[in-house]
């Protein structure tokens, strides 16, 4: 396959995703995941992107709808100091004495439990493995899809595959979003990431509001 047909290949698999709506779901095995909409990526700072903040909408009408139908939600933020080791890596973001790390003010009144994480992968969050326990299906939105979503559901589906564990790991299309720079062309690495996790056994879907 050429890498034109493998593109056409991929925007027809991400067109054809499944429809998913949140009844599919049952509240008491459910946790609902928000990583990194905070102001750092939504609103200010090296990181803030315009392609993130604009699935604020649509992520607080999902997370609204999570609240009335009882299902626990929770948001990871990164929260940096000046050595954090990530940042050799990415431009000083989300540092400590700044308002990076709060949560966007769209979605903030939803998470009953906010955790913060040094890394790019929430899967290593302090507590989250308390979140996770006795957790059926995980429902992941937030941002960047081809970083810390992506790392984090791979983590997810692996650990539980390791353990021979049943366990739903569920990627709506609409709510998770990347930034644009150069090099890193937000369309191509939001396609690609979400065609990983496909080939990885996680559910990549076309959210379906509720009504």
């Amino acid at each position: 396959m050429t890498n034109t047909e493998f593109l056409h290949s991929l925007s027809a698999e991400l067109d054809s995703l499944p429809a998913w709506s949140l009844e599919e779901a049952a509240p008491a095995s459910t946790l609902i995941l928000s990583i990194d909409m905070n102001k750092g990526f939504t609103r200010t700072g090296a990181m803030a992107s315009p392609r993130v903040a604009a699935i604020l909408p649509a992520t607080r009408s999902f997370l609204k709808s999570c609240r009335d139908g009882g299902y626990f939600i929770a948001a990871v933020t990164d929260f940096h100091t000046a050595d954090s080791i990530e940042l050799g890596s990415y431009p000083p973001h989300c540092l400590e004495d700044s308002s990076e790390p709060e949560l966007a003010p769209e979605i903030g009144e939803f998470p009953q439990k906010i955790l913060t994480k040094n890394s790019t992968n929430a899967f290593f969050a302090p507590g989250m493995d308390r979140l996770l326990n006795g957790k059926e299906t995980v429902v992941v939105t937030g941002c960047c899809t081809d970083i810390c979503i992506l790392q984090f559901a791979l983590s997810l589906k692996a650990y539980a595959n390791q353990a021979d564990r049943p366990l739903e790991v569920i990627v709506p299309r609409q709510l998770v979003e990347t930034y644009d720079a150069p090099g890193h062309p937000a369309g191509l690495m939001q396609s690609m990431a979400l065609h990983a996790m496909l080939e990885n056994g996680i559910r990549v879907v076309q959210y379906l509001p509720t009504k």
